[in-house]
């Protein structure tokens, strides 16, 4: 990471990123903390053009604790290739330090082809994978529109909705996410016992689509 620069981050800052780099095209749902990788500027070094940024928010999910930051957004730009578990790490320590949350989450989507690379790296705990469900639709022009655009252009509430509002839309499920885990404040014993779960050895690219 030579000549680049780890600080915090605003939204704003970091929509390019998510918006030309990462798949969903969207900001993640309440996010809290932002912190940017940068190149070098100003007169303190530290805002110049970010090169990779991470969002963390409040779980989206009733199912996940919600004493815990959800990993939600790690986008980088094309031209950059250096590894980003330094980046994250460098993160994980900042929120150990200063917020209090009890643990960090993260999923691994594959479905987009990811199985956590970064996240073993930065050794999260991994607790395995779990079906994704209803994603989207699939159109006949051959593009695909997500559960959540739909929500929003439609006011649709399920499946049974677009099956009466677009009838030749072909519902899609992802493929398994697999899930990750930080301990920030709470220890991992205590987080295996209040949560049901258990370390469990990482998946390796060639295991992404299968169920743990």
């Amino acid at each position: 990471m030579d000549g680049l620069v780890m600080t915090g981050a605003t939204a704003d800052e970091l929509w390019p990123l998510v918006r030309d780099f990462h798949h969903s095209k969207r900001q993640p749902s309440s996010p809290i903390h932002a912190f940017a990788l940068r190149e070098s500027g100003g007169l303190f070094g530290d805002t110049g053009k970010p090169v990779a940024g991470v969002f963390y928010s409040q779980p989206v999910s009733r199912n996940l604790p919600q004493n815990a930051l959800e990993l939600s957004r790690l986008i980088r730009t094309n031209d950059y290739s250096g590894q980003l578990s330094q980046f994250v790490a460098w993160t994980l320590r900042w929120l150990k330090s200063n917020c209090d949350k009890e643990l960090v989450l993260s999923y691994a989507d594959s479905t987009q082809g990811h199985h956590g690379g970064i996240y073993q790296a930065s050794n999260f705990k991994y607790v395995g994978a779990f079906e994704s469900g209803h994603i989207g639709y699939s159109c006949p022009d051959g593009s695909f529109v997500h559960r959540r655009a739909c929500n929003s252009r439609f006011g649709v509430g399920g499946q049974s909705d677009m099956a009466r509002i677009k009838p030749d839309w072909v519902p899609v499920f992802g493929d398994p996410k697999h899930l990750y885990v930080f301990p920030l404040k709470m220890k991992w014993p205590k987080i295996a016992e209040v949560y049901g779960w258990e370390s469990k050895p990482y998946p390796k690219p060639d295991r992404t689509a299968m169920l743990t």
